[in-house]
């Protein structure tokens, strides 16, 4: 035992990891200050009643099913003990009034009450597109607190990104559905903040990303493109699991057949236009929906629309405060362009051809992880809630693999994201401490690039083996001294 543990600190993930652990420790206790129980007090009886029991009944059912499952078990008081962990920690935040719902959200679905129905569809109401503003529609129809109904839309997408991510999990180790692995999922920093805390709906485009994964790795093309057309409906940030998509849509698998045809990609647009067709249908244009895409593209209509950095953990942070205008602003955003666009193209191009276009499930979700963490760090214009599905799918590959560097990994990108979400949900106690989030990003992407040369490895650069290597195992690996013929005065035979 003591030998383990001294080898365990000789090693740097084990630093890594204690480091993040010690930054979690001093700063997530400062977000408790946002704490305030529902009471009927703030929305009214009845909204309280509502939150209370659709933050509840959706756990009690999980934990119903697991409890047949899984029986009389130390395993199903594990369960249980975790999803009312996740009950009790999403009812402290659920009366915290985010700045992003104050200013906005709360702003939108006033306008949409005081419309009719039709005005609503027609008119354009914030930068987000049509698909998420039905249900702002719906919502300012509704007696319930608003506030209340936008979280729990976002927890319903957790509740669905969690089980399809559990599923993708058993279905590459060939294992049954695992209720601990579930229950894990919804008590994750990064989902609890973003949406009970915050009221962000990144958690509905990444349901669709996650769902459309496990989907193509069953080899179910339509689900998958349905989800996927939904996904694009939701959020442009769709675009970043894109690449692994296409990945996933060139590669074979490894007992033959493809995992996704060619023949059923036109449900992606269908399915996008249907979801977004409906403010047409009462006399509104498309060129409003294009339009939102254009300027998401530009972070939004606010000031983080004129900066290169819109408070995320990338490689573009320090930069943050270049304006627009000038000619260092220019020359960053197209080089990051440009890096980000050949970062992409190789990890592709260089997966497809390393492994003559063949995969297996467990390196398809690790591109997942790879091509949109690696997007968003070099991607100029990012928020601070773009790595979001990273984040996910770097969970999500950490238990299929279960090994240091995915769990390092996984880790530091979590911490660093828990360090950007605490910078805007509790600035006035932790401001600035998102200066050094992309320590955390870089170092995580850093052990990404050595797995991935490990999967996929290049030949010709004799440097790779040694700095891969060292990444793996914790430290240098020296490699294997060439093994010498001593010359000899017999003469060669002549079959030689």
């Amino acid at each position: 035992m003591k030998e383990k543990l001294r080898e365990s600190i000789k090693d740097y993930r084990f630093w890594a990891v204690a480091i993040c652990a010690v930054m979690i420790a001093v700063f997530l206790p400062f977000n408790f200050t946002n704490m305030s129980i529902p009471t009927p007090t703030y929305y009214g009886a009845a909204s309280c009643a509502f939150i209370y029991l659709a933050i509840a009944l959706p756990l009690i059912a999980i934990a119903i099913v697991a409890g047949i499952k899984l029986k009389k078990s130390k395993t199903l008081l594990l369960v249980c003990g975790l999803l009312t962990l996740s009950l009790i920690i999403r009812l402290l935040f659920a009366n915290d009034v985010s700045g992003d719902y104050d200013f906005f959200l709360s702003a939108w679905v006033d306008e949409y009450r005081f419309m009719s129905i039709k005005e609503c569809f027609i008119k354009q109401v914030g930068n987000y597109p049509p698909l998420y503003n039905y249900f702002l529609i719906a919502f300012s129809r509704m007696d319930i607190s608003d506030m209340y109904l936008i979280k729990i839309l976002s927890y319903c997408g957790e509740i669905v990104t969690a089980i399809f991510a559990v599923k993708i999990i058993a279905y590459v180790r060939k294992q049954s559905f695992d209720f601990v692995i579930f229950a894990i999922f919804l008590i994750l920093p990064v989902p609890i903040i973003n949406g009970i805390q915050w009221a962000q709906c990144d958690t509905l485009y990444t349901m669709c990303a996650v769902a459309g994964v496990y989907f193509a790795l069953r080899s179910k093309s339509i689900p998958c493109f349905i989800f996927i057309g939904l996904g694009l409906a939701f959020k442009m940030q769709m675009l970043f699991i894109l690449p692994a998509g296409l990945v996933i849509l060139l590669a074979k698998k490894p007992e033959g057949g493809k995992y996704l045809l060619w023949r059923f990609i036109w449900i992606v647009p269908l399915v996008f236009l249907f979801a977004s067709s409906l403010p047409v249908c009462f006399g509104g244009s498309f060129f409003k929906v294009f339009k939102v895409y254009f300027e998401q593209a530009t972070v939004g209509n606010t000031y983080l629309g004129q900066v290169l950095n819109g408070h995320c953990a990338n490689i573009l942070l320090p930069f943050s405060q270049v304006g627009n205008g000038s000619a260092l602003y220019y020359i960053c955003l197209v080089l990051f362009i440009l890096i980000t666009a050949v970062v992409e193209i190789f990890i592709i191009v260089h997966t497809l051809k390393s492994t003559n276009r063949v995969l297996d499930t467990e390196k398809l979700v690790f591109l997942c992880f790879t091509l949109p963490f690696a997007s968003v760090f070099f991607m100029p214009k990012m928020l601070d809630r773009f790595f979001y599905i990273a984040e996910i799918f770097g969970s999500v590959y950490f238990f299929i693999k279960r090994d240091k560097i995915s769990f390092t990994a996984s880790v530091l990108l979590e911490t660093g994201q828990v360090l950007v979400y605490l910078q805007t949900v509790c600035y006035k106690y932790i401001g600035g401490i998102i200066v050094i989030t992309p320590l955390f990003t870089g170092f995580a992407l850093i052990l990404i690039a050595a797995r991935f040369f490990k999967y996929f490895p290049c030949k010709k650069p004799a440097f790779l083996p040694v700095w891969v290597d060292a990444i793996e195992y914790g430290k240098v690996i020296k490699p294997a001294a060439e093994e010498t013929q001593e010359p000899t005065d017999e003469p060669e035979s002549e079959n030689q």
